[in-house]
């Protein structure tokens, strides 16, 4: 009997020592695998971890609607347990998204911080709420005085967050790319865009950022360079009326200033070449048109008959049979009229 007991005690000691060999082996595999694996909570919870995360969750619901509302004295409690619920489960994504946002007033750089680990976990690669959350609360949460530090801390800012997220949703959200080119224009605010424009103001920062990224997705699209930024242009319908309406709204609010003055000439020398339109309110006018339908100023006139005036719409002109390297200089068509 004392034999047989022995022999069980050195069976279990056995197993143990096994057990213990393979579980280290089965972990170092694990890490291999999971990329999430050095972000679970180190306490052993026998791979519960994503279930411990969903009682956690509960409680933490339990626990915001036990409090009146998120407060100085009680926004440390809440990260610690929003933390805790991440350690366990940083796949949870309605924790990132929901719980972020609750500490976003009080914690405004932790809830950034948070909603950072979530848009670095490759497992969530396909969510752009979580980036653009970050983005969102960077812009209008995070005290100016604290933006830099935290900028530097977690080595992204409010641009890298809504370029995040335009590129994982498909198309891009129309407020994800007009939260993205304000952060753009933001990045260009006060400094010198071309050799002589400087930006002098949000308005002339933010049509300067769509004229870029406008001119790159042409030379994406005529195959110069891949810049990485078509995606944008190709969601954007109306990109070419969004640019000429900036544009008239620059020059109408700040007719004498020169470096707006300089912005609109280089936006029509090189984005609106080949193009014609108003002098005075920018807007695109017709062959044969000697007014502006828009403002109702006087525009050159152009793609008419050199001999009859009218609209030519072919090699050869409709009315007259006037061949097209006849193409009417603007001055003499006005004459013929």
């Amino acid at each position: 009997m004392k034999k047989s007991i022995v022999i069980h005690i050195l069976v279990i000691v056995i197993a143990a020592a096994a057990g213990s060999m393979i579980a280290s082996t089965l972990v170092n595999d694990q890490s291999k695998t999971c990329v999430n694996r050095n972000k679970t909570a180190s306490k052993a919870v026998f791979g519960f971890n994503k279930f411990i995360a969903d009682v956690q969750w509960m409680l933490f619901i339990n626990y915001c609607g036990s409090i009146d509302s998120i407060k100085d004295q009680n926004v440390d409690e809440v990260y610690n347990k929003l933390a805790a619920i991440l350690k366990n489960d940083p796949d949870f994504q309605k924790a990132y998204e929901i719980g972020a946002l609750m500490i976003s007033i009080k914690a405004s750089d932790k809830a950034v911080e948070l909603l950072k680990q979530g848009t670095d976990n490759p497992r969530l690669s396909t969510n752009w709420k979580i980036p653009f959350l970050a983005g969102f609360v960077m812009n209008h949460n995070v005290p100016k005085d604290k933006l830099s530090a935290l900028v530097s801390k977690i080595k992204a800012d409010s641009y890298w967050f809504f370029e995040a997220a335009a590129k994982r949703s498909s198309p891009p959200e129309p407020h994800v790319i007009s939260s993205l080119m304000r952060a753009k224009a933001e990045k260009l605010l006060n400094k010198k865009w071309k050799e002589n424009i400087t930006i002098v103001n949000e308005k002339q920062a933010l049509l300067c950022a769509w004229l870029d990224e406008a001119l790159n997705a042409t030379k994406v699209r005529m195959g110069v360079e891949d810049l990485g930024y078509s995606f944008i242009a190709s969601s954007v319908k109306d990109m070419n009326q969004k640019i000429l309406q900036q544009a008239a709204n620059l020059k109408k609010n700040y007719p004498d200033n020169q470096n707006i003055l300089n912005t609109i000439a280089y936006m029509k020398s090189n984005y609106l070449k080949g193009q014609n339109f108003c002098d005075v309110c920018l807007a695109v006018y017709a062959p044969g048109d000697k007014f502006c339908s828009s403002c109702g100023h006087k525009v050159i006139v152009f793609g008419v008959c050199a001999d009859c005036g009218a609209v030519k719409k072919g090699a050869h002109c409709s009315a007259c049979g006037a061949p097209k390297d006849e193409a009417a200089a603007p001055a003499k068509a006005a004459e013929t009229k």
